[in-house]
């Protein structure tokens, strides 16, 4: 894995970090019951709601009428702690943990943190699975994505920023808009082919410590690493993790990185 990107003051608002497999038909809420069991102590609140749409594109199309007597598919279920910083959240063919700053007093654990976590519980939730449904979850991508907050650089601001390399004398072209929001996505990232990679910006409030409102942006940067049957996905996953951190290092000017604190 690539060397670390640091700061004192992380610009991170959210991250999440998500297994993609294949989809088991047969596994029920119910099969999982004893990850309530295990983990309600950290993640007290539950949450069933309907599940997202499948993942793999040979699937997104499929329409399926639920019969009389048939079960219902299985839920998406989230998990979540009780000062909503964290969360888990899992259904037939994903696996995902996120991390929100709440307030500024939880600071960011770090991806090596985070993804320990993502591994350890996965593993539980892979073996009883396959314990009820005889089918072991084979991973075949591994997502990160980051969500970084930009105070008092706007949506528009930060589009031109990016998209000129941040020099000083780059504006945007327009009259400022009530919205402003875009999105690059490459198939194949410069760092490693078999992951995708997409950068977005969006406008956001921030709100200070002086409880007035401002002006300020979102930084999205969303990796998806492809995994292979002889891979590691583990190690998928941190190739896109590393990219991730390259886009963010391009999309940001040195100034930025030393107004967070970069540490070298």
């Amino acid at each position: 894995m690539a060397e670390q990107l640091r700061f004192e003051r992380p610009p991170v608002h959210s991250v999440m970090l998500s297994l993609l497999f294949d989809t088991l038909p047969k596994l029920q809420t119910l099969d999982l019951a004893q990850l309530r069991v295990d983990w309600r102590e950290d993640y007290p609140i539950l949450r069933e709601s309907t599940p997202l749409p499948a993942w793999q594109a040979s699937e997104q199309d499929a329409v399926e009428f639920v019969k009389s007597g048939l079960s219902w598919p299985m839920a998406l279920c989230s998990l979540t702690t009780e000062a909503g910083d964290r969360e888990v959240r899992f259904q037939q063919d994903r696996f995902v943990l996120r991390w929100y700053l709440c307030d500024g007093e939880n600071p960011y654990p770090g991806y090596l943190n985070l993804k320990a976590e993502l591994l350890a519980k996965f593993d539980q939730f892979s073996k009883l699975a396959q314990s009820v449904s005889g089918v072991l979850p084979e991973v075949k991508r591994a997502d990160v994505t980051y969500t970084n907050r930009l105070p008092g650089i706007s949506a528009h601001q930060a589009m031109a920023g990016v998209l000129t390399g941040w020099q000083s004398e780059s504006a945007f072209p327009f009259r400022v808009p009530d919205y402003c929001g875009f999105r690059v996505h490459y198939d194949e990232s410069e760092l490693d082919p078999r992951v995708a990679v997409l950068i977005g910006v969006d406008s956001a409030v921030t709100e200070p410590t002086d409880g007035e409102f401002a002006e300020g942006s979102s930084l999205i940067i969303d990796a998806e690493s492809q995994v292979e049957a002889e891979d590691d996905f583990a190690d998928r996953m941190d190739k896109a993790h590393d990219v991730v951190a390259g886009a963010f290092r391009e999309v940001t000017s040195e100034g930025m990185r030393s107004q967070w604190g970069e540490i070298r």
